[in-house]
C-alpha cells in the first residue's frame, strides 16, 4: 500500500504517522525537527489536515498543540497498522522460500509478550541478519522505535515444543498452527 499516493504528500503521511505511533500534542518546530522537513512544508501539510477535519490545532501558551481527531484516531490507527502490515507482509513474501510462517503479536492487538514472531526454515546468520534489518527499518518508518521480534527456526520451534516451551505454548493458544 503506498500511503504517499493516496494522500498525497510523503510530509502529510509522515506527519500522521508521526502522531499516531510516536506523540500527539507536538508543535509543527517539533515536527520540523522530527521529520527533518521545512517548516514550510510542515506548516502546508498540518493546515491542509486541519482543513479536512483530520487533526485538531490547539493553541496553547508555548504554541501549537497538533494532535489527530480524537473521533478519527482509532480509525486512522487501524488504516495506517493495514499499511504497516502490508509493508512487513511484502518483506516476508520477498524471504517466502526461507520463512514458514509468521505471527502478528502485541503491537497488532495479539495479547503476547511480543510483537512479531518470524519462524523460518533454514537461513544463514548474514540472511537473517538482513530481514531483521528490514523489519526494523519498516517499524522505524512508522515511528515505532521499539519492537520485541523473536525470529526462530522451525527445528527451535520443534524442539521447544516438544519441551514444553512456556512461550510456544503461549503463541500456540492464539496460533494453533503454529504447532504444525
Amino acid at each position: 500500500m503506498n500511503l504517499e499516493k493516496l494522500f498525497g504528500s510523503k510530509t502529510k503521511v509522515d506527519i500522521l504517522k508521526y502522531l499516531l505511533f510516536k506523540r500527539q500534542g507536538v508543535s509543527m518546530r517539533a515536527l520540523e525537527s522530527e521529520l527533518e522537513r521545512t517548516f514550510p512544508a510542515i506548516k502546508k501539510q498540518i493546515d491542509s489536515l486541519d482543513e479536512s477535519g483530520i487533526l485538531r490545532v490547539e493553541k496553547e501558551s508555548s504554541g501549537f498543540a497538533i494532535s489527530i481527531q480524537p473521533s478519527q484516531y482509532e480509525m486512522f490507527k487501524q488504516f495506517f497498522f493495514f499499511a504497516l502490515k502490508s509493508a512487513l507482509t511484502q518483506i516476508f513474501e520477498s524471504y517466502a522460500i526461507m520463512i514458514e510462517r509468521y505471527f502478528w503479536g502485541k503491537k497488532f492487538g495479539v495479547p503476547l509478550e511480543m510483537d512479531l514472531i518470524v519462524i523460518y526454515r533454514h537461513m544463514e546468520k548474514p540472511q537473517l541478519e538482513a530481514l531483521k534489518q528490514a523489519i526494523g527499518d519498516i517499524f522505524r518508518d512508522f515511528f515505532i522505535d521499539n519492537i520485541s521480534l523473536v525470529c526462530m527456526s522451525s527445528e527451535e520451534r520443534g524442539k521447544r515444543y516438544r519441551l514444553a516451551d512456556r512461550f510456544v505454548l503461549q503463541v500456540m493458544r492464539f496460533f494453533p498452527e503454529m504447532k504444525s
